[in-house]
């Protein structure tokens, strides 16, 4: 036997265990393993449905967001009552919806959420036209002396005049185009009638001899309308031209001029309305602060849905819960 031979015979055998677990083991450790990677599929398995429920939920509250503010900007608006200028139509906390539709879709007067004003315009013709009675929220245009509302403020009033009706108040009685007009069944009106001669430093036009009581009779403008102008009546007209975007001044030999040109007629370049509040005597309208272009008419009061005493701060919440005018609710505007 040879040395190589020797070595060969002599060079010690792998112990089985050591080389090979046993069944046993095996089956063990095959077992564990399974059941680690089932712990980690359910861990997997419920984490993501986790995830997925908070995402759908946040996804659900984006889109419910846009919808309602894509209803309040385009189509229908809550608005609520803050001066009793429309008693007993609608009285100091009632809250409404009103029609945005049913006049003509406009682009937003406002940036939504905020009061920063922003050019608008009419994209979507409307179902109707404002019409004589009509409850009527807009865009308040200013007192008699303000070029432009610095705020956007909303206004709900009648419309008694359309484009082109003449409006006349006789003590207290409302004609229009010759027709006397019937009072709201709702209205309110004071039994002491002002004279016909009793002067208000505050009512529209400036500088016209009208009262409450006794107020015109005017044309409301209408588009193409031809007003002649004078040094007599241009006090009357000058707001109205610069609030249509032009300049009126005078030159040194006291003649007018509209946008640097002389002028002695001006043409209308929209449409207007006349408001009366139902309140007749505790309303500024347009007795005081004149006429309201269609672009400011933001829409038509529907429905009362909500009313209580809105004068009960919410410190006194029981006092306030049991104002609620629960007859109201849900009633048709007329």
């Amino acid at each position: 036997m040879t040395e190589e031979q020797k070595d060969s015979d002599t060079t010690p055998l792998a112990d089985p265990a050591g080389s090979a677990p046993s069944t046993e083991e095996a089956a063990a450790e095959h077992t564990a393993g399974v059941d680690t990677e089932a712990a980690a599929d359910a861990t997997d398995e419920q984490d993501p449905p986790r995830r997925g429920f908070f995402r759908e939920y946040g996804r659900v509250v984006v889109y419910a967001f846009f919808i309602a503010l894509l209803l309040k900007v385009f189509f229908i608006e809550a608005f609520g009552i803050p001066t009793p200028s429309m008693r007993d139509t609608l009285l100091v906390g009632d809250f409404l919806f009103v029609n945005k539709f049913v006049y003509g879709v406009r682009t937003p007067r406002t940036i939504p959420l905020t009061g920063i004003r922003i050019p608008h315009m009419k994209i979507l013709p409307g179902l109707a036209s404002p019409q004589r009675g009509d409850v009527i929220v807009f865009e308040y245009p200013g007192d008699r002396n303000t070029l432009e509302q610095p705020e956007v403020q909303n206004y709900v009033k009648r419309c008694i005049g359309l484009p082109g009706d003449t409006v006349e108040l006789a003590g207290k009685r409302v004609y229009v185009n010759g027709v006397r007009q019937p009072l709201p069944p709702t209205a309110l009106t004071d039994s002491r009638v002002l004279g016909r001669g009793d002067f208000d430093i505050s009512i529209y036009p400036k500088g016209a001899s009208f009262n409450r009581d006794w107020w015109g009779p005017m044309v409301v403008p209408f588009e193409g309308m031809e007003v002649e102008l004078t040094l007599e009546n241009i006090d009357n007209w000058r707001l109205f031209i610069e609030r249509e975007g032009h300049s009126v001044r005078f030159t040194a030999e006291g003649d007018i001029q509209v946008d640097g040109n002389d002028a002695n007629a001006y043409v209308v370049e929209h449409d207007y309305y006349f408001m009366l509040g139902d309140s007749r005597d505790n309303s500024e309208d347009s007795r005081y602060w004149g006429f309201v272009p269609a672009r400011n008419i933001v829409g038509e009061a529907m429905m009362i849905y909500w009313s209580w005493d809105s004068h009960i701060p919410f410190t006194h919440p029981i006092d306030l819960l049991a104002s609620i005018r629960w007859d109201r609710i849900l009633g048709i505007v007329h």
